[in-house]
């Protein structure tokens, strides 16, 4: 009995930055010393890294959200430290 794995590439999509020469100068370094295999992949893992803490914000605010509407429809009112005005506004002002 044989069993075929496949597995499924999502496929890259281009796009054009700008960025400050600093990342530039580290995605160069990290192909220099090997640690990524291209400009394009060492600013691919550079982007993956950061995007994880922002999975994690943008799950927190999810979560708070979803946490305050149940709040609403069980008729409790949110009022305490601004938290509804906070919500309304997002995060624009920090």
């Amino acid at each position: 009995m044989y069993t075929t794995y496949t597995q499924v590439f999502r496929l890259s999509v281009a796009v054009t930055i700008r960025t400050r020469p600093e990342l530039v100068d580290l995605a160069d370094k990290m192909v220099k010393y090997g640690m990524a295999r291209s400009r394009s992949h060492a600013f691919n893992l550079l982007l993956e890294e950061g995007m994880r803490v922002r999975q994690d914000e943008v799950r927190f605010w999810e979560e708070l959200h979803e946490n305050v509407n149940q709040m609403r429809r069980k008729g409790l009112k949110v009022e305490h430290g601004g938290l509804s005005a906070l919500l309304e506004e997002g995060r624009d002002e920090r």
